[in-house]
């Protein structure tokens, strides 16, 4: 049955693309996450579209990396795997998403040197590093019905994080930025030095269909960053798509060429969970790269299972505590990247997935009320509720139709049930990337010489058979303003 899925799917897909003159045909996709154990499939979806294709363009909307401890912890140089999977793909594009930040300059060096393919991205301004040369757009030039074409993607990323792609911001020191709008307009006179202008944009969804209806300049805008999956022409003509993530999805477009102008536009949109072929080749290295014995050692144990994001960032909030010996620590809810995970033998890939940012942690002196004050700040920065240990919280989230939603106002209580002493002093342990919502928020801020895996394996260590069942550190209550 799964073999004549397949057949079926990818029957479909090339029926679909059955007419080879005149068209230029992209398979894209975006926040791909280095979810490489799906790359073997999407290789063959390219390879059976280059079939009849032979000029297929293969371009990603960026967040290629962090997700996948066997990419972005690989002995052999973090990101490698990624990097060289995509090559042997034939990417032809890419553009900068936050997470190409996670792996620091160093990180971002490395992949244009290794990568064949380029990173762009117009709003993003590598001040401090003369050796770092990111192009705010590629041209590719295609024949199509005997004409040569010069197809044109002009990159940007998003800039939410007060003016900053959401990264951690010691990984983008002496990186200056600019909203994705400014450069869009800045560079909308591009139209007239191509055939088909292409947006490959890390923005959103929100974003970027404003740019749809903003810039019709545009033939086409391939998006990523906010996970969805969408494909429509809108009604200004321009064609929107983006493909969800971690690979699930990928997009083939088809724009139809008529004198050297776009005259028509449609997309599909393929499920890789569908699919149950592979190019061999690609699995063979995927294969080896987890192979690497130092992912699989045991590193604790769990009774049960971790049900939600509650247990895992528990876990997580507690392993900091006890690492530092903080009155109270402290886990944004954007860096647990479980939604659950497995009961039993925990490995080192598995925490290294949960955690692969492994931010270095800092010690604060907080007041019971800037402790309350805080639990606010951070979950509004990070758009959800934090995760604690060495107390529990009430918080209040106002809804409101005009866009200002947001929590108000936390209560914390000690483990005796007694609200939190509001003029006392506590060590409050938080990692790295929360410190700066902290920096006006406290008597004193200390970094630490340790990391959040540091703390997660010696918690594991110490703790045997460890159980997260029903946790329930927090509430919410809504109230519409």
């Amino acid at each position: 049955m799964k073999r004549l899925i397949n057949i079926l799917i990818i029957s479909l897909l090339l029926v679909s693309c059955s007419s080879k003159q005149d068209e230029v045909v992209i398979l894209s996709v975006n926040d791909m996450h280095s979810h490489i154990e799906l790359m073997p499939k999407l290789a063959y979806i390219a390879d059976s579209l280059r079939s009849i294709y032979p000029d297929l363009l293969v371009v990603s909307a960026g967040d290629n990396r962090t997700g996948n401890v066997y990419n972005d912890k690989y002995p052999g140089g973090p990101n490698y795997p990624m990097v060289n999977l995509m090559n042997e793909m034939g990417f032809e594009v890419s553009a900068l998403g936050n997470h190409e930040f996670d792996g620091g300059i160093d990180g971002i060096r490395f992949v244009l040197k290794n990568a064949k393919f380029p990173l762009i991205c117009s709003n993003a301004f590598f001040t401090g590093y003369p050796d770092i040369q990111i192009p705010d757009y590629v041209t590719i030039q295609r024949k199509v019905g005997g004409k040569d074409l010069n197809i044109m993607f002009l990159g940007v990323i998003e800039t939410s994080n007060d003016g900053k792609p959401s990264a951690h911001e010691d990984n983008m020191q002496n990186v200056d930025f600019v909203t994705a709008e400014d450069m869009i307009v800045k560079n909308l006179n591009l139209r007239n030095e191509c055939d088909v202008f292409i947006l490959l944009s890390h923005c959103g969804l929100t974003e970027e269909l404003k740019f749809a209806a903003q810039y019709p300049q545009f033939d086409m805008i391939i998006g990523g960053h906010s996970h969805d999956l969408y494909t429509k022409l809108l009604d200004d003509g321009v064609l929107y798509t983006q493909s969800k993530y971690y690979l699930k999805k990928a997009t083939v477009t088809k724009l139809k060429i008529k004198d050297g102008k776009v005259v028509g536009k449609e997309a599909t949109v393929i499920d890789l969970g569908k699919v149950n072929k592979v190019n061999d080749r690609i699995q063979q290295l995927v294969d080896g790269y987890y192979s690497e014995p130092e992912f699989n050692v045991v590193v604790g144990h769990a009774k049960v299972p971790f049900a939600d994001k509650k247990a895992l960032g528990a876990y997580m909030a507690d392993a900091v505590r006890y690492l530092t010996k903080a009155d109270i620590a402290m886990q944004n809810p954007g860096g647990v990247r479980f939604d659950s995970l497995h009961g039993g033998d925990i490995t080192r890939a598995d925490i290294y997935n949960l955690d692969p940012f492994n931010n270095s942690l800092v010690m604060c002196e907080m007041t019971g009320r800037q402790v309350e004050d805080y639990l606010v700040l951070a979950s509004n920065n990070d758009q959800g509720c934090t995760h604690v240990s060495g107390i529990t919280y009430t918080i209040e989230y106002a809804h409101s139709d005009d866009g200002q939603s947001g929590f108000i106002s936390a209560e914390a209580y000690l483990s005796n049930g007694q609200r939190i002493d509001r003029d006392k002093i506590y060590k409050v342990a938080l990692n790295s990337y929360m410190a700066p919502w902290a920096k006006d928020n406290c008597l004193k801020l200390e970094v630490l010489n340790m990391c959040s895996n540091d703390a997660e394996f010696l918690y594991l260590k110490d703790h045997k058979d460890i159980e997260y069942k029903d946790i329930n550190r927090y509430k919410m209550t809504t109230v519409t303003e």
